[in-house]
């Protein structure tokens, strides 16, 4: 999935070239995509927790605690970037976006890679 959140944040550096051509507004594309590859870490992190520990009753309230500390946690991230910076915060959040660009990438990704190397078995 971080490939496609790599390939979401190239896309609106492209876009940023034609749109807004000033460097806060790359230093933001750039924040979001560490801030959502921070995020993906840390759902891969919940998940592996609540799958170790095996309790579906644990596990939901792991994944809840986890998810609104997420929220939490960019919502900060926001809030300080625009209280103390000059990032732009709309190329920020459209980077931030790229989880979801990533998730929905991963299937062609995993495809490709799996066929360069060879493992046609999917």
């Amino acid at each position: 999935m971080s490939v496609g959140i790599v390939l979401h944040a190239f896309v609106l550096m492209l876009g940023c070239l034609l749109f807004f051509r000033n460097r806060m507004a790359f230093v933001g594309i750039l924040a979001g995509m560490a801030c959502a590859i921070f995020l993906l870490i840390s759902m891969a992190y919940s998940t592996e927790i609540c799958v170790e520990s095996a309790d579906e009753d644990y596990a939901r309230k792991k994944m809840t605690m986890h998810a609104v500390g997420r929220i939490f946690a960019a919502s900060a991230a926001v809030g300080i970037l625009g209280c103390f910076t000059k990032i732009n915060l709309l190329t920020f959040f459209l980077a931030l976006l790229g989880n979801k660009t990533g998730a929905y990438l991963y299937p062609l990704v995993h495809k490709i890679l799996n066929h360069r190397a060879g493992n046609d078995a999917a």
